[in-house]
């Protein structure tokens, strides 16, 4: 029953004081009758011993010397535990939160700690990125004890995969960890040894209820009948949600609205829609971009993004990034720019593209996600008085000037309400090299070595500062992938064959790495499929990049795999009207776990419905089963739209379609205009006899059906997009 689960992850926080530590026995001495002893020597023959290092990825490498016995999430892991009546001490966590390192450093560090780990579990260590189901059921789990999600998650499992109990590490200090850990352990350990059938009836039985609970939710689901309109409703409301004193959606909390500000950019301009829509969608973009772009989540020195912020405001960011945002992100701004004209947009996005292969590129040509520790606010921070020490004299106003640093430091106080920070000052430039030269009655030619010369010096004291930086050398699909689709954006962008060359280049080398026949894994090593198998979520990024890189180049090799990964999805995700997220060979929990929300990045479902309405688009689609999972638009996004934007944008595609049909003797540079177009809402494939389009033209068919011949390459994207009368 629901009730008898939540009372018991609650009794552990609340009567766990009261129970001496060493109240429960290690692995039990009397095994259960069914564990025959040759299973038990084969599991067993070889003692438990650190073994993570051996698999790739951040998470996994940065406990490679732990002196906890960490353990993959493995079929042979629950083997062990089964075979030696062990329960499972797992933790949940994401290289991209950081906070993982300080919690499993506070444990080693505890010989207490390590000696109750090792003895009473086998410790395991789950990267939810990689198993992005594991992390999907967190949210879960944590609705149901009424705490809000935070990584990393400490979680106690049987055997059989059935969580017992589990807790987010809301505060990473050492002394709340191991007081923490050590209530936890206390109930657990006391119950299993009191009574292990219990715990293992009881754990077995809860989570058969969540699964019927999982399975009604799914069930319930109501479908819009009329999404076109709904969609124009969730809207209105997505941009009702915006808060112009802090630059701000409700919902989306800390992170930065990179997809909200891709659909608002796409609305504003996409035809077919209503011009208030239009306008207020417009709007709403310059002035996210003018909250943004300025701010510190840009960082002026090295050119990379912070995903997230602390508070409300975007002056504060969390100083910690990872490779797959910088591409996300990248993309999206180019997609500002597109319908803006906003210059500074373009120019953070290449930054970011820069930023990436400067800190995340490994010598096989591909991305890492990365790895950065808990950052050293301070370390991040400038005092004026530091920042007059360090410039020269010339230098020092317009630096101030631009980072709008400030004596008492810039923090809004609502921020830092104990001025941990006075005095100090978090920095970003909202001006162009060129406008501040501007300012200086200086030319760019003249002013720029002055400009790259102090953002240097500041960029190399910090670096001192900081110390070395960990170095993720293990590629990873999704930030590949990310990058494939930033360097094609980047193409349509400025036409410029660079970066449609790294587009293809990429992606050519990112099908070698991580393809295994039809299927897709996570990183280039051999690992086994629970911990490296790709799941739908990777799956439908391939895809998209696979599409991104057909628009740019209009090759239909490309268009050839994007067939191939989605049939393979296609059997790999689809159940009874049902998008699993896990494969079948890589799962080990009997829960229907899908991702249908925008919680760690876009969602699978956002991704297929997107892929969906491409290829169909392309006169390629899904198989019916697939297909049918993709395109309905559920009704509850109406409430919460910033969770739902990348549904949203599929609506866009979907139900405001723009076509646009080349035919195939069509001039170079009318070809070129048609593969510089949003690579995503539009529409675009070689023309057949049946298609009526003239020699040397392409044909361009609106939402309403109507049609225009376009044989001008400059006329092309005023006839594709509405755009404002600014551009």
């Amino acid at each position: 029953m629901t009730s008898t689960r939540v009372s018991l992850a609650r009794t552990f926080q609340m009567a766990a004081a009261c129970v001496c530590l060493w109240g429960g026995p290690s692995c039990r001495e009397n095994r259960p009758a069914e564990v025959k002893t040759s299973e038990i020597a084969s599991v067993v023959s070889e003692p438990l011993r650190n073994s993570i290092g051996q698999f790739p990825g951040a998470v996994y490498q940065s406990q490679a010397a732990s002196p906890i016995c960490w353990q993959p999430w493995a079929r042979s892991t629950l083997d062990r535990a089964r075979a030696t009546d062990c329960l499972i001490f797992g933790v949940i966590a994401v290289p991209q939160n950081p906070a993982f390192l300080r919690v499993l450093e506070t444990l080693d560090r505890h010989e207490e700690m390590v000696e109750i780990i090792n003895s009473n579990y086998v410790p395991t260590l789950i990267d939810g990125d990689s198993c992005r189901e594991m992390s999907i059921l967190t949210a879960d789990l944590c609705s149901e004890i009424d705490l809000p999600l935070n990584m990393p998650i400490l979680i106690w499992m049987t055997s059989e995969g059935n969580p017992v109990a589990w807790t987010p590490v809301p505060n990473p200090s050492p002394q709340s960890v191991i007081d923490l850990f050590r209530e936890f352990h206390v109930m657990v350990s006391q119950m299993w040894g009191d009574n292990p059938k219990y715990v293992l009836e009881n754990s077995r039985i809860n989570n058969d209820d969540r699964r019927a609970r999982m399975k009604q939710r799914k069930m319930a689901k109501t479908m819009s009948p009329q999404p076109a309109m709904d969609f124009v409703r969730s809207l209105r409301q997505l941009n009702s949600l915006y808060d112009p004193s802090t630059g701000s959606f409700d919902e989306a909390g800390g992170i930065l609205p990179a997809s909200v500000l891709e659909l608002l950019a796409a609305s504003s301009v996409h035809p077919g829609l209503p011009e208030d829509v239009h306008t207020r969608c417009l709007d709403t973009t310059k002035s996210l971009l003018n909250d943004l772009l300025p701010s510190p989540m840009f960082d002026p020195l090295d050119g990379g993004v912070f995903a997230s912020r602390r508070g409300q405001s975007w002056a504060f960011p969390t100083f910690v990034r990872d490779c797959a945002s910088q591409g996300r992100i990248a993309t999206t701004l180019i997609e500002a720019y597109r319908v803006t004209g906003d210059a500074r947009a373009l120019q953070k996005a290449l930054g970011l593209i820069t930023f990436a292969e400067k800190h995340f590129l490994n010598p096989d040509g591909l991305f890492s996600i990365g790895l950065t520790r808990e950052p050293d606010i301070a370390q991040w921070m400038w005092t004026v008085e530091e920042v007059k020490k360090i410039l020269p004299p010339e230098d020092v106003a317009w630096w101030i000037k631009a980072t709008e640093m400030k004596s008492l430091g810039n923090l809004p106080s609502e921020l830092d309400p104990h001025r941990d920070y006075f005095r100090q000052n978090a920095i970003g430039i909202g001006q162009s090299m060129e406008e501040i030269a501007a300012s200086l009655s200086l030319t760019p030619e003249v002013f720029k070595p002055r400009f790259d010369g102090v953002r240097e010096r500041l960029l190399q004291i910090r670096n001192e500062r900081l110390g070395a930086e960990t170095k993720d050398t293990h590629s990873h699909a999704t930030a590949t992938f990310r990058l494939v689709s930033a360097y094609a954006s980047a193409f349509t962008a400025t036409g410029d064959e660079i970066f449609r060359n790294k587009a293809i280049t990429l992606l050519t080398k990112a099908r070698e790495a991580f393809s295994v026949g039809v299927r897709l894994r996570i990183y280039p090593a051999e690992t086994p499929d629970s911990i490296g198998a790709g799941r739908a979520f990777h799956y439908l990024l391939a895809l998209q990049s696979v599409l991104d890189v057909a628009a740019i180049t209009g090759d239909d090799t490309w268009l050839l795999w994007s067939e191939d990964l989605a049939t393979t999805s296609a059997e790999l995700f689809t159940s009874k009207g049902f998008l699993k997220e896990c494969p079948d060979d890589a799962k080990f929990l009997n829960l229907p776990v899908t991702d249908l929300l925008m919680l760690f990045d876009d969602s699978s479902a956002g991704l297929l419905s997107n892929t969906e309405s491409r290829l169909a688009g392309l006169g390629r689609s899904l198989v019916p089963s697939y297909s049918e999972l993709a395109t309905p638009l559920p009704v509850y996004i109406l409430q919460r739209p910033t969770l739902h934007t990348d549904l949203l944008m599929a609506s866009l595609s979907r139900h405001f379609k723009v076509c646009v049909t080349i035919a195939p003797d069509a001039p170079p540079a009318l070809k070129t205009a048609v593969q510089r177009l949003p690579m995503r809402l539009v529409h675009r494939r070689t023309a057949t006899p049946g298609d009526a389009v003239p020699a040397a033209s392409v044909k361009v068919t609106r939402p309403d059906n109507s049609s225009q011949i376009i044989t001008d390459p400059a006329a092309l994207a005023k006839a594709v997009m509405a755009l404002p009368p600014t551009n």
